[in-house]
């Protein structure tokens, strides 16, 4: 039998992406992400198809029509599910506790692929015009060093490294 194909989703944003793989049949391991509120979406998104999967969908019915709240909804997934969530900006100094936590989430398993790209601002021609400073300077710039970090660690069979112009 073979296994699903495990992915970490780095820069997740609120998981677009990441839903992608999921729906051709890859199973998230963990998703990276600094901001608060798109990690609520991941979270979120990570009950969704676990309840999917198990056909119980109408208990997250249930949360949309506001008959349970978000709490309500989490406490029906297995704790995993959430903490798949990593609500941290990645940086020299987060690495070391991003990498801990995707390794008791992978649990001695195989990671096979890593997908996800730096925010866009410091390459985009909208990003740069918008700013000030024209991008120079922003540690957003310098993001792309990070992934390579998990490629190192990680050394997956696959990655992709999205880039939005």
């Amino acid at each position: 039998m073979t296994h699903k194909l495990r992915y970490l989703d780095l820069f997740a944003g609120a998981g677009g992406l990441s839903e992608g793989f999921i729906r051709a049949g890859f199973c998230p391991v963990a998703h990276v992400e600094a901001d608060k509120a798109a990690c609520f979406t991941l979270r979120t998104r990570m009950a969704y198809h676990w309840l999917k999967d198990r056909d119980r969908t109408e208990q997250y019915n249930e949360y949309l029509c506001g008959h349970i709240t978000r709490s309500e909804l989490y406490d029906l997934v297995p704790d995993r599910c959430i903490k798949s969530v990593i609500n941290a900006a990645i940086s020299k100094e987060s690495l070391p506790e991003i990498f801990r936590k995707t390794d008791e989430l992978l649990n001695g398993a195989r990671l096979d692929l890593i997908i996800g790209g730096p925010p866009c601002q410091a390459y985009s021609i909208v990003g740069r015009s918008r700013d000030k400073n024209r991008m120079k300077g922003d540690r957003r710039n310098y993001l792309y060093v990070y992934y390579a970090e998990f490629l190192k660690r990680y050394r997956p069979s696959w990655f992709v490294f999205r880039v939005i112009p």
